[in-house]
């Protein structure tokens, strides 16, 4: 499932925000974020890997985030820049995404 080429993201009923790390052989420290939401009427989760330079604007607001428009934006490292448009909750930068349906 891609959703690249839409920009911004209207994500609805955003269910759940997860931060965690994980341990790479390679890499060491892989930091992740996974966002649960409604797209399309369907649920969806993405994954972000490799996680850098994260802003929360309050950790209260990401519980109480229910609608958002998402902005990933390729960046000229390599890397993707992703936002939360409308309220500017979060902002942070990844290396990599992908996007699985929950089923």
């Amino acid at each position: 499932m891609s959703i690249s080429g839409v920009a911004p993201i209207l994500f609805q009923h955003i269910k759940k925000w997860r931060f965690y790390r994980e341990t790479d052989n390679v890499l060491g420290a892989i930091y992740t974020i996974e966002l649960a939401a409604v797209y399309h009427s369907r649920t969806i989760v993405v994954i972000f890997k490799d996680v850098s330079a994260i802003t929360i604007r309050e950790i209260e607001t990401l519980s109480d985030l229910s609608d958002g428009l998402l902005h990933i934006e390729t960046q000229p490292q390599g890397t993707y820049l992703v936002e939360e448009w409308e309220e500017q909750t979060f902002r942070f930068y990844c290396r990599q995404y992908k996007v699985v349906e929950d089923e």
